[in-house]
């Protein structure tokens, strides 16, 4: 595949810096001639000239042709490097696969060692606990307001409401029985 690979290289380059790149592609003879005065069109100097310009585009030329062949058997070599690099990272030392084992990590995330990723894992348990506390105490008193709320709608039921204050509670009540719902339903992120 390689050496396909350069010849293709090759050929597109070649194609396109040297097809029609010599000098009499660009311009013939009779054209550069007619690119002087006339008194001097018919001076020997100037086919000279041409044949030394000639001679000039055609050393470029195989200066070009030297470099592509250069340049594809360096692409080649770089293919060879970047494989080896991609084959290195594969690799991976004993903490690493330890951790890959037991907690998944992909081999191309930056690697810690056991010692450090124990550490942030006892962290993030830590952080958790602390959050699940958090959590379990605001359930806890929302199901207190809860059973705060259906004793009084109970009360109001049989009529153990002092009539005074009976209105204000209940609409209190039914909107608290109501934030607690939506605390509930849409817990704040």
């Amino acid at each position: 595949m390689a050496s396909t690979t350069k010849d293709l290289e090759t050929q597109i380059l070649s194609s396109f810096l040297l097809s029609r790149a010599s000098l009499q592609d660009i311009i013939s003879l009779r054209q550069f001639t007619e690119l002087f005065p006339r008194d001097q069109r018919s001076n020997p100097q100037v086919k000279l000239l041409y044949r030394e310009l000639q001679l000039l585009r055609n050393k470029t030329c195989e200066r070009v042709k030297k470099n592509i062949k250069h340049e594809a058997a360096l692409g080649i070599k770089q293919r060879s490097e970047l494989e080896k690099k991609q084959r290195a990272l594969k690799r991976v030392d004993d903490e690493t696969m330890t951790a890959i084992e037991l907690f998944g990590a992909a081999p191309m995330e930056p690697k810690l060692p056991l010692k450090e990723l124990l550490k942030q894992m006892n962290s993030a348990v830590e952080d958790l606990d602390a959050e699940f506390n958090a959590l379990d105490g605001e359930c806890d008193r929302m199901l207190e307001e809860l059973k705060s709320t259906i004793g009084d709608l109970s009360d109001l039921r049989y009529g153990k409401f002092a009539a005074s204050d009976t209105d204000a509670r209940i609409v209190r009540d039914l909107e608290n029985l109501h934030d607690t719902c939506e605390r509930a339903l849409n817990p704040p992120s």
